[in-house]
């Protein structure tokens, strides 16, 4: 298994992982306030962006060192999906950090210490 396969597989088990989690968070945050459920969410969505950040950079290192290619662009196909993933849940947490800011809550709250 080559580098960017364990990177690839490695950041894919850790996506599921937070999946799970996050669906086993969500049961328990009906029971917290909207600003709770709000901040878990936008969190949690920061941490897949972070994953998909780090999947993006082993799928590029994969085409430029393994596969020899000379240049990666956002077209390629071997990253314009997750760049794609990327933006999708940038969109998504700019709602959530807007919707948590109208119930009250501040910035530096979603800042992770």
């Amino acid at each position: 298994m080559t580098f960017s396969e364990r990177m690839k597989d490695f950041v894919d088990k850790g996506i599921k992982a937070s999946k799970n989690i996050a669906k086993q968070t969500g049961d328990k945050a009906q029971e917290w306030g909207e600003k709770g459920v709000l901040k878990l969410e936008v969190l949690q969505l920061r941490n897949q962006a972070e994953k998909l950040t780090a999947r993006l950079g082993a799928e590029v290192y994969e085409v430029l060192v393994e596969k020899a290619q000379k240049t990666v662009g956002r077209e390629s196909p071997s990253v314009k999906q997750t760049i794609e993933q990327i933006q999708a849940l940038e969109l998504q947490i700019k709602e959530k950090e807007e919707a948590f800011g109208k119930a009250g809550g501040k910035e530096e709250d979603l800042s992770t210490p």
